[in-house]
């Protein structure tokens, strides 16, 4: 492309519409993302996740992925935000900081939200993080160095895909294991077991739990991931499927629920969630 021959005042022009095409194409691509999350149509990718989804098939770095998977989880609650997007008052790593500070102060009423993101629109991405830590009421997070073996962090990432429902990240999974040291180790948290309690029909037994991890080997049976797994009736218990070691498989939460949307469609699904 040569633009030696456009006049300056021409090239200012054709710079600031092309800028303003970016931001249009940034808003269509995120209303396109969030309908891809929302029928989990990257498990039919062999995708784990939307993130998954953006680095392997989207070709984005992690980086990238990262920040647009932020705004469409915000967009998802707070579809005002896109016209903020589309004036370049706000960007995506703004969103992207937004989306974290919202799940570390646990804030999730759609109006608190809007009252943040109203105060760091026009604002730069340094000024808007500086903001968010005014806005914390508890202290960040303090950096500690541990000097571990391979082993104890292959172990310490392997544990904490067993239950990263819960356990986002290292600090949430070391708090989760020390909670569960106190129930074992203090004898004031030991209580037993109730007796003669009740069996729903859908209760998967704990033999049937473990020979179905080991026959899966602790991945979905769709994708390969190894997180947020989950025990699926693979013809629905809704339609008369038997909870037996034939018909129950892991498939990780999305892959699930992609599964459900093909069965029941995505409005049912949704309507239980």
């Amino acid at each position: 492309m040569n633009l030696t021959s456009l006049s300056d005042k021409l090239l200012l022009s054709s710079t600031l519409s092309l800028a303003q095409k970016e931001r249009q194409i940034l808003s269509e691509l995120l209303w396109h993302l969030k309908e891809i999350d929302s029928r989990k149509l990257y498990s039919d990718l062999r995708c784990s996740s939307l993130f998954d989804y953006c680095v392997k098939v989207l070709k984005y770095s992690e980086g990238q992925a990262s920040r647009r998977v932020s705004a469409t989880r915000l967009l998802k609650t707070m579809p005002k935000i896109m016209k903020h997007i589309e004036s370049g008052d706000l960007n995506l790593t703004q969103l992207n900081q937004a989306h974290h500070f919202f799940n570390e102060m646990q804030i999730q009423v759609p109006t608190e939200k809007e009252k943040i993101i109203e105060k760091m629109t026009g604002k730069s991405t340094r000024e808007s993080e500086k903001m968010l830590e005014e806005l914390k009421d508890s202290p960040s997070p303090k950096k500690v160095v541990l000097h571990l073996k391979e082993e104890t962090l292959q172990r310490l990432k392997h544990v904490q895909k067993m239950n990263s429902h819960k356990c986002a990240d290292m600090d949430s999974l070391i708090l989760s294991l020390c909670k569960e040291a106190e129930k074992n180790w203090d004898p004031s948290h030991i209580q037993r077991k109730s007796q003669g309690a009740r069996v729903d029909r859908r209760y998967i037994s704990v033999g049937i739990k473990a020979a179905i991890w080991k026959r899966d080997e602790g991945q979905c049976r769709i994708c390969g991931s190894g997180k947020r797994l989950e025990l699926d009736h693979i013809k629905p218990f809704a339609l008369g499927g038997k909870t037996t070691e034939d018909n129950l498989r892991l498939l990780c939460r999305n892959c699930n629920q992609r599964a459900g949307i093909k069965i029941f469609g995505n409005k049912r699904l949704h309507s239980k969630i």
